[in-house]
């Protein structure tokens, strides 16, 4: 067993850009290449973030997480950190490109006198979640909702049910989807990432999109949901 000064450890549990451009086809079928540097520009970004978090950093992808089951791996990557000694496991994903050293900051300070933390996303799924090793429960944390819109609220319930101390970051938006890319380019027209999606979307936003809700309303009603949810 490793022993930490450090008892904080922010986990980024990942799949590769290769494989999550596979899995997700944000910018159609037809368009691999540009989903994995699309993914590769995430995860770069993430990473960034979690090097300025002041704690050690652990990246776990596809290729070191154990288990059959999302819910196997993800309890495992829990179970080996503790057992390294560290008493606090805080956990994100690569698809939060509004997420920042702050958050992460946030999320550390809090564990210092909370047992859980976590951020909710948009869709009802977590992009921050922070364990104190005393409450980790496997069988319970195996068995929570995960992937689904259920999550944030099922902790919540959860944590309140059983008398544990928690705190609640603000809601961000994932970017899972072209829908959800096309709403994070439209809310963040400055951003690097933000520019790549409009490019290979190949729709236009201008400057004061973000503060036109009318503009944005206009353009799904009329163009984006005629055309039907995106291939998953």
């Amino acid at each position: 067993m490793k022993l930490h000064n450090n008892k904080t450890v922010l986990l980024v549990f990942s799949l590769s850009a290769k494989l999550e451009a596979e899995r997700k086809s944000v910018f159609g079928g037809h368009k691999k290449s540009v989903s994995k540097q699309f993914f590769n520009l995430l995860i770069k970004n993430t990473l960034k973030v979690a090097n300025n978090s002041g704690v050690d950093v652990v990246w776990l992808d596809e290729t070191q997480q154990e288990g059959n089951t999302f819910a196997e791996r993800y309890t495992n990557a829990y179970k080996s950190l503790y057992a390294q000694g560290y008493n606090n496991v805080i956990s994100i994903g690569n698809d939060t490109p509004n997420l920042t050293a702050k958050h992460i900051q946030q999320a550390v300070d809090a564990m210092a006198t909370k047992k859980v933390v976590f951020g909710p996303s948009k869709d009802g799924g977590i992009y921050l979640f922070g364990v104190h090793k005393s409450i980790f429960n496997e069988d319970a944390f195996k068995n929570l909702p995960w992937l689904t819109s259920k999550l944030s609220k099922k902790i919540h319930y959860l944590a309140i049910a059983n008398n544990v101390s928690f705190t609640i970051l603000e809601t961000l938006q994932d970017v899972d989807t072209t829908n959800e890319a096309m709403q994070f380019a439209y809310s963040n027209p400055n951003l690097v990432l933000s520019n790549f999606i409009i490019a290979h979307l190949n729709f236009k936003v201008t400057p004061k999109a973000n503060a036109a809700s009318g503009v944005i309303t206009s353009f799904y009603s009329t163009s984006f949901l005629r055309r039907g949810p995106p291939n998953l």
